[in-house]
Formats: structure tokens, C-alpha cells, sequence
């Protein structure tokens, strides 16, 4: 039976997964094991490059490589209910476009949560566009006081803030005179996120 390392003479250079490249010192034909050693230590293989108690072959005659594989990505699946914009509704229909672009959901209500939630975020953002030019088109920016408005919890009331540190999709303001504007529109009822 033909074995890997047929052939194999006192000299050849060798690789183990473990400890590397090596060399064949002494051969045994008799009883098809070699002795390698890799700079201080020595092992012993049979004529299939597994290395004693080990059952599968750890010894080659070159250097595998290989690449670590990254972890997968995550993909956005195809939901049923689609987000419409145009139309201020929920429709039971999808396509691939949509999906890709976060705009789909597999119940209504979640369909129905999201749109509210982008409808805010988007009618904020193009308030401050039109009421504060110094701020327009305005992104979190380091080492800096970047204001924001938030809603005060269980009230109906706006308040403002700043931070350091990027908070994800917030809408920020360049200017804490900006940010106040803005706060006093939807407090004094001028202006609805909602959009109703």
C-alpha cells in the first residue's frame, strides 16, 4: 500500500501543524517510522505523517496554508409586510429591494412601529434643516458638544442634551442655540413628528 511519505530519506525537510518545519533524522523502514526534529524537540510519525497517539495526519511535505475564515455576515431577509412611504401605510407585499434596504417586516404591527420610528427621525432631521442653517446636514462630530433633542420620558415634552460620544442615530445640532430652536417648536405643539 502506497504511503505518504514514500520515499522519504535522513535530511528531508518537513512541516507539522503544531511545531512547524523539521527535519527527518532517522528512518525506519522496517516499521515505517521516522523521527523528526524541530529545533529542540523530536517526534516520532509513521509513513502517513501521523504523529504517534494522533489519528489523522498532522506532517506534510510543505507548509499548509490556509486562511482563518471571517465570521458571516449578517443578511436582512425578505419580511411581508413593506414600509410605504408614499402612501403612509403597512401593505402586505415585498420584494427584494425592500428587504435589502431594512424596509420590510414579517408582522404589521413591527411593520407599522418601524415606519413610525423613520417617519420621526426623518421629519426631525428635515426640521432642523429648514429652521437651523448652521446646522444643516450636521453629523456628530469628535471632541465636541454635540446637541440633541429627546423626549422626556412619560411626558409630551422635548428637552436638550449633548454628548462626546456618538450615540447612533441621533440627530445632533451644532449649536446648543440650534438644538433649543428646534426644542421649542415641538413643545409649543408648532410642529408634529407624528406628522398628523
Amino acid at each position: 500500500m502506497k504511503m505518504y511519505f514514500d520515499g522519504v530519506k535522513v535530511g528531508d525537510k518537513v512541516w507539522d501543524f503544531q511545531y512547524g518545519w523539521g527535519e527527518v533524522i532517522s528512518f525506519w523502514e522496517n516499521n515505517g517510522m521516522m523521527l523528526v526534529n524541530f529545533n529542540k524537540h523530536e517526534a516520532w510519525y509513521n509513513l502517513n505523517g501521523v504523529r504517534e497517539s494522533n489519528t489523522n495526519r498532522i506532517l506534510f511535505w510543505n507548509e499548509i496554508k490556509f486562511e482563518v475564515p471571517q465570521k458571516p455576515k449578517v443578511e436582512l431577509k425578505e419580511g411581508t409586510f413593506s414600509i410605504n412611504f408614499q402612501s403612509d401605510n403597512i401593505i402586505n407585499y415585498s420584494n427584494n429591494n425592500l428587504a435589502k434596504n431594512g424596509l420590510t417586516r414579517n408582522d404589521k404591527k413591527t411593520a407599522e412601529k418601524a415606519l413610525k420610528q423613520i417617519k420621526r427621525f426623518a421629519r426631525l432631521s428635515a426640521l432642523r434643516d429648514q429652521e437651523c442653517p448652521d446646522s444643516i446636514g450636521y453629523e456628530y462630530t469628535k471632541n465636541k458638544n454635540n446637541y440633541y433633542i429627546y423626549q422626556i420620558e412619560d411626558s409630551k415634552e422635548f428637552g436638550v442634551d449633548y454628548n462626546d460620544f456618538q450615540i447612533e442615530y441621533k440627530i445632533y445640532f451644532k449649536t446648543k442655540e440650534d438644538a433649543e430652536l428646534i426644542c421649542d417648536i415641538l413643545n409649543s405643539g408648532k410642529f408634529d413628528l407624528e406628522g398628523e
